[in-house]
C-alpha cells in the first residue's frame, strides 16, 4: 500500500463476533442485540455530532466528505446495520409463532433496510481502500460482511439461486481469511462466520434439488468460482494484496508467538473454532512453557543439601499456578459455551445459529469435555508432587541420620487427605465423554484409580498404627493388596503397554505396582511384629500385652526339646559330656559320720490366759 501511515484499523468481523457473543446472541437473545446495538448507534451519534436534530423535526444529514471518514463513522454504519438485522430476527421469531403474514412483512422490510445500510458501509469501505487508507484484509472482511447479509435476505426471500451464490463467495473469501491469517485468534473469528454459514448454503442447495446438498465445501467449489468477479469485481487484487500483508507480517517476525499448535488427542486435531476458547488455550500454552523451563531448570541442578531440594520441590509446586488458573478459565469459557449451545439447540430458533444438534455443537461439547481433562490431569500432577515434598520431608536422609527423632504425626493424614483429592479428580475424568468414549483411556484411569486406592490405603494404616490400632492396620493394608490386583488387572486391558500421551501425566507401570506392592507387604510383616509385641494380637481398646499363666516357670523348669528340632532339620547333634560317677553308699556314711546331734533349745514357759490379758494391760509380757 502507498500509504500505510494514514490507514485506518476497521475489523467489521472481529467486531460484529465480539458484539454478538457479549450481548445476548450467544444465546439468541436478540432483543437484547437490538438494544445494545441501539444505544450504541446513540452515543457514536452523539460523539460524530451527527444526530438528527431534537423533537419530531426530522433534520436529513450530508453526506460525509471520503476524507474526513474515520473508524468511526464505519462503525455508525456496521451497528446500524446489525440493529436493523437483530430487530428482523426477532420479528421471525414472532412470525413463526402467530404465523400473521404481517409480521412477515414486517420482518422483510427490516431485512431490506439491513441490505441497504450494508450496502452504504460496502461503499465508503471502496472509497477508503482505493485510496490506501484501509487495508485489503479489512476490506475483504467489509465485502464478506456486506455478502453475507445479503445472501440471507435472498434466503428468506426464497430466491435460493442467488442466495446460494452470494453464501458461496462469502464461504469462499473466508476461507482466504483463515488461509491467510496472521493469528490464531484471526483463523477462528473466520471458523465462526463459515460455521454459521454453512447451513444456509446447505438449505439453499437443497431447495434448489442439488443431489450432494450435504457436500459443502463441493457446492462452494462449484458455485463460487463463476460468480466470484460478478459480485466481488476488485476479488483478485484484494486478495493479492492481503498475502502480500501476510508475507510482511511472516518475513518480519510478527505475531509467531499468536499462532497455537494443534492439540490431538488419540491422534486426532481437537476442533477450537470459538476466539475465546482460541485466547486461553493460547494462555495455557505459554503458561505451560514456563512450567517446563521450570521444571528443566530445577531437575538440572544438583543441590547438595537436603533443605535445598525440599525448596526445589515447593517450587515446583507453585509453578503449577499460572497454568492451573490459565485452564480454569478455559475450562469455564468452554462450560458457557456447551450450555449456550445446548440452549441453543432447545430452542428451535433461527437456522442460521447452527442448530444444536450439529457437528459445531458436538465439537463444543468435546473441547468442553477436552478442557476439564487437561485441567483434573495438572492438578492431579500437582497433588503428586505435593505428596512427594511431604514424605520426602518426614523420610528423608536427615531423618534417617537420627533414627531417634519420631516422625510427624500430622504427615499421613495429610497425604490421606491429598489422595483423597486425587481420587476425587480422577473419578470426575471418568466421567468424562472423552474417557468413557476411548477404552484405552477409561482403562489406565481405572487403573490409576486403584492404584491412588491401595497408596491411601498404606497411609491410612500408618494413621492407624500411630494410634495403636494395629488390627485396623492390617486389615488396610490386606484391602491395599486387593487394589494392587485390581490395578493390575486393568492395566492389562490395554491395548499396548506404552504410555499414550493422554496418560502421561501419571506414569503407571509394572514396575510401579511392583514397588508399591512390596513396599505394602514389608509394612504388613512389620505391623504384625508390632501388634504381637503390644498386645500378643489381641484386639480391644485397651488391650495390652500378657504373658500365659507360668510363662516363666514353663521356660525355667523345662528344658526346651532343641535336640529333636535339629535332629529334624537335618543337622548334627552334639554329644554332653559324661558326668563322673557317685559311690552314693559311701556318701551316705561320709554324711552319716559327720552329723551331730541337735543342741536343746531353751523353751519360755507359757504364761496363763488371765495373766497373759492382765499383763498385756500393765506392759508386761
Amino acid at each position: 500500500m502507498a500509504d500505510q501511515t494514514r490507514a485506518l484499523e476497521f475489523r467489521a468481523l472481529s467486531l460484529v463476533d465480539k458484539e454478538r457473543s457479549t450481548y445476548g446472541l450467544r444465546y439468541n437473545d436478540f432483543e437484547r442485540y437490538r438494544k445494545h446495538c441501539a444505544n450504541r448507534v446513540h452515543r457514536l451519534r452523539g460523539t460524530l455530532k451527527m444526530t438528527h436534530g431534537k423533537g419530531k423535526d426530522f433534520k436529513k444529514l450530508p453526506p460525509v466528505d471520503p476524507e474526513n471518514l474515520t473508524s468511526t463513522h464505519l462503525q455508525l454504519l456496521l451497528f446500524e446495520t446489525e440493529r436493523v438485522w437483530a430487530y428482523a430476527q426477532e420479528l421471525l421469531e414472532i412470525y413463526v409463532k402467530s404465523n400473521e403474514t404481517s409480521d412477515k412483512r414486517r420482518a422483510m422490510s427490516r431485512i431490506r433496510r439491513a441490505q441497504s445500510w450494508g450496502t452504504r458501509l460496502l461503499q465508503q469501505c471502496t472509497v477508503l481502500f482505493e485510496s490506501s487508507k484501509l487495508q485489503p484484509s479489512y476490506f475483504l472482511e467489509v465485502v464478506t460482511y456486506e455478502l453475507l447479509v445479503k445472501g440471507r435476505f435472498q434466503r428468506i426471500r426464497e430466491e435460493f439461486d442467488t442466495g446460494v451464490e452470494s453464501l458461496s463467495v462469502a464461504r469462499s473469501m473466508l476461507d482466504e481469511l483463515a488461509a491467510n491469517a496472521s493469528t490464531s485468534h484471526d483463523q477462528a473469528i473466520a471458523t465462526v462466520f463459515i460455521d454459521e454459514v454453512a447451513p444456509e448454503i446447505r438449505h439453499c442447495a437443497h431447495s434448489l434439488g442439488h443431489k450432494r446438498a450435504y457436500d459443502i465445501d463441493s457446492i462452494v467449489k462449484e458455485v463460487a468460482p463463476r460468480n466470484r468477479q460478478k459480485l466481488v469485481p476488485q476479488y483478485e487484487k484484494i486478495v493479492a494484496g492481503m498475502k502480500e500483508d501476510r508475507y510482511k507480517t511472516a518475513k518480519g517476525g510478527k505475531d509467531t508467538q499468536q499462532m497455537l499448535r494443534n492439540l490431538e488427542w488419540e491422534g486426532e486435531v481437537v476442533p477450537l473454532r470459538n476466539p475465546e476458547l482460541v485466547d486461553a488455550f493460547l494462555k495455557i500454552e505459554v503458561a505451560s512453557e514456563k512450567l517446563e523451563e521450570k521444571a528443566s531448570v530445577q531437575t538440572g541442578k544438583n543441590d547438595a543439601s537436603t533443605s535445598q531440594r525440599h525448596t526445589k520441590s515447593r517450587r515446583k509446586v507453585a509453578a503449577f499456578d499460572g497454568i492451573l488458573q490459565a485452564l480454569s478459565d478455559a475450562e469455564t469459557i468452554a462450560r458457557k459455551l456447551s450450555e449456550a449451545k445446548r440452549l441453543a439447540g432447545s430452542g428451535g430458533l433461527e437456522s442460521s445459529s447452527g442448530g444444536g444438534t450439529g457437528p459445531v455443537t458436538r465439537d463444543i461439547h468435546f473441547v468442553h469435555s477436552f478442557t476439564t481433562y487437561q485441567l483434573l490431569t495438572r492438578r492431579t500432577q500437582r497433588d503428586l508432587l505435593l505428596i512427594e515434598a511431604l514424605v520426602s520431608d518426614n523420610s528423608g536422609p536427615e531423618k534417617a541420620s537420627n533414627a531417634a527423632a519420631p516422625e510427624d504425626p500430622r504427615v499421613n493424614p495429610a497425604v490421606v487427605k491429598i489422595y483423597d483429592t486425587i481420587l476425587q479428580n480422577l473419578n470426575q475424568m471418568r466421567t468424562l465423554t472423552v474417557v468413557d468414549e476411548s477404552t484405552d483411556v477409561a482403562a489406565a484411569t481405572e487403573a490409576r484409580i486403584a492404584y491412588i486406592r491401595a497408596a491411601r490405603c498404606l497411609y491410612m494404616a500408618h494413621t492407624y498404627v500411630s494410634l495403636k490400632r494395629y488390627a485396623e492396620a492390617v486389615s488396610l493394608t490386606q484391602t491395599a493388596q486387593i487394589r494392587i490386583r485390581e490395578a493390575r488387572f486393568q492395566l492389562s486391558l490395554l491395548s499396548t503397554q506404552e504410555t499414550a500421551p493422554e496418560n502421561r501425566y501419571f506414569p503407571l507401570g509394572e514396575k510401579e505396582i511392583a514397588e508399591l506392592e512390596n513396599k505394602i507387604t514389608k509394612e504388613a510383616t512389620k505391623m504384625k511384629v508390632d501388634w504381637f509385641a503390644h498386645s500378643g494380637g489381641a484386639t480391644g481398646e485397651n488391650a495390652t500385652f500378657k504373658k500365659p499363666l507360668f510363662y516363666d516357670i514353663a521356660f525355667n523348669s523345662i528344658e526346651d526339646p532343641l535336640e529333636k528340632i535339629q535332629k529334624r532339620a537335618g543337622r548334627k547333634v552334639s554329644k554332653p559330656a559324661a558326668a563322673p560317677v557317685i559311690n552314693q553308699q559311701a556318701a551316705k556314711a561320709q554324711v552319716d559320720d559327720t552329723t551331730t546331734a541337735p543342741e536343746p533349745v531353751n523353751e519360755a514357759p507359757r504364761p496363763s490366759m488371765l495373766g497373759g490379758l492382765l499383763g498385756g494391760w500393765w506392759g508386761r509380757r
